[in-house]
């Protein structure tokens, strides 16, 4: 019992407020002067690879739509292989090298590099909250919130209340016959193979990082109605009193940094929590 609390006591400790007062000192900050500086790669190309796939994804399975309405693994087929059309490569969960599981690139393609180096290979998917908003009883041991650098954080967790917390606020932000987000992410037939970067590990000893998180703000405009469908974030509170498609959102991208080997796993350098 005591080691089962000891267990649930590491994950939740970073969230306790009390324990970050009186543990300041120790915490590990990732200083970022100026968020210009943080970009792997212009916004506007991440943007362009982006809406590079949810165009394909939207055209793709508006003209299978009769086929795949039934068949959940064959859209999450099709999705896999629009994404080798548009990127050249594709990603997938599987079992991770560190243990549990995580996030592989390959290509179907005869070459030895799946991605090349600032090339988009996953979002960070799950409900925004603003700084203020509450996360109590989301965040009890679950280990995938996500906190941005100004403090907006990122509920990635495919379970329990924040499934339930994610797909209400879908249905609460439905916009006619457009879904506002992709839900698949929540199930193992994704319609964007993209939203599993929460999966993606954190680099360890004799295994080094590929990818960097970067985070990026769509504007209105940015990305049409009928492919926000695609995108796996929405808020849990929206910041203002303005239509969802008014709103801008935050999303949370992993970048190559450097090209990544057919069959490599995606590790991140470290997970970005400033306090």
């Amino acid at each position: 019992m005591l080691r089962k609390f000891g267990t649930l006591w590491k994950s939740y400790k970073y969230r306790f407020v009390p324990w970050l007062a009186f543990n300041f000192h120790k915490r590990s900050v990732r200083s970022v002067k100026d968020r210009g500086v943080d970009k792997i790669i212009p916004e506007c190309v991440l943007l362009d690879q982006l809406r590079a796939l949810t165009s394909a994804l939207l055209q793709a399975q508006t003209w299978a739509l009769p086929t795949i309405q039934c068949h959940h693994q064959l859209s999450y087929h099709l999705a896999l292989q629009v994404m080798e059309e548009t990127y050249g490569f594709h990603v997938y969960r599987a079992p991770s090298s560190l243990g549990g599981l995580g996030v592989l690139a390959t290509t179907d393609r005869s070459c030895h590099v799946a991605v090349q180096q600032g090339q988009l290979v996953a979002l960070y998917p799950g409900t925004i909250y603003l700084p203020v908003q509450p996360i109590f009883f989301q965040s009890i041991n679950n280990p995938f919130i996500f906190r941005c650098i100004d403090g907006i954080m990122v509920d990635g967790n495919d379970k329990r209340i924040s499934k339930a917390l994610f797909k209400s606020c879908s249905s609460r932000d439905r916009v006619g016959p457009f879904p506002i987000a992709d839900t698949s992410w929540l199930t193992d037939c994704l319609v964007n193979p993209l939203n599993v970067g929460q999966y993606v590990n954190n680099q360890s000893v004799g295994h080094s990082s590929n990818v960097a998180y970067q985070e990026m703000t769509i504007h209105p405009g940015d990305v049409p109605l009928e492919e926000r469908q695609y995108l796996p974030n929405l808020w849990y509170s929206p910041p203002e009193a303005l239509p969802v498609m008014d709103l801008p959102l935050r999303i949370v991208g992993l970048v190559a940094t450097r090209n990544i080997q057919k069959g490599e796993e995606l590790l991140s350098d470290y997970f970005t929590i400033i306090y």
